[in-house]
């Protein structure tokens, strides 16, 4: 009798334990833009959310740091990401926007402008009718300024370089094209 007692509490335990890791995030939730992990070269914020179900969301914008020795300091997407969560505090940018989807397939999307270079997070909570967190679906992206985007291979390439350059126009001349 007793290792039925325990076998059904080890059951009950596991059980438990697995749905609380699959409902981390809500798989009808998709942060679209901005991508996850990537930098963006810009200083506004182009935040797109898709619901491929009926649901209530909230979407909140963080700017993240790691606290050293009491105060927020700026770091990278990566070292951001490499923080221990009790290293790292959020500062609200702008009030959490609620938005319902009622159709099973719907888009929440927002600029925000004047974005400070550092790294964000988007937070979108699913809520039930009387507003308790459901899921969560965070997406942590890094900002930039736009002066700081390297140039794409095929912009680098139509740049004139020096002896390429310099062998191109000579071969021009002796050819006549």
């Amino acid at each position: 009798m007793r290792r039925k007692i325990t076998a059904f509490i080890v059951l009950v335990a596991f059980t438990l334990s697995t749905q609380a890791v699959s409902a981390a995030a809500n798989p009808n939730v998709t942060i679209v833009n901005p991508v996850s992990g990537y930098t963006v070269y810009s200083d506004n914020l182009l935040i797109s959310v898709k619901l491929t179900t009926a649901a209530s969301i909230s979407v909140s914008l963080t700017q993240e740091f790691k606290v050293v020795n009491g105060e927020n300091t700026a770091v990278g997407l990566e070292d951001y990401q490499k923080s221990d969560k009790s290293e790292v505090a959020g500062v609200a940018v702008g009030d959490p926007e609620s938005f319902t989807g009622t159709n099973a397939l719907s888009f929440y999307t927002k600029k925000v402008e004047n974005i400070k270079p550092g790294v964000y997070k988007i937070s979108v909570d699913t809520v039930d009718a009387e507003g308790k967190v459901l899921f969560t679906n965070t997406s942590p992206v890094e900002v930039k300024a736009k002066e700081e985007n390297p140039p794409t291979p095929a912009e680098a390439e139509t740049q004139p370089s020096g002896p390429a350059h310099f062998l191109r126009s000579l071969l021009k001349i002796i050819f006549k094209e």
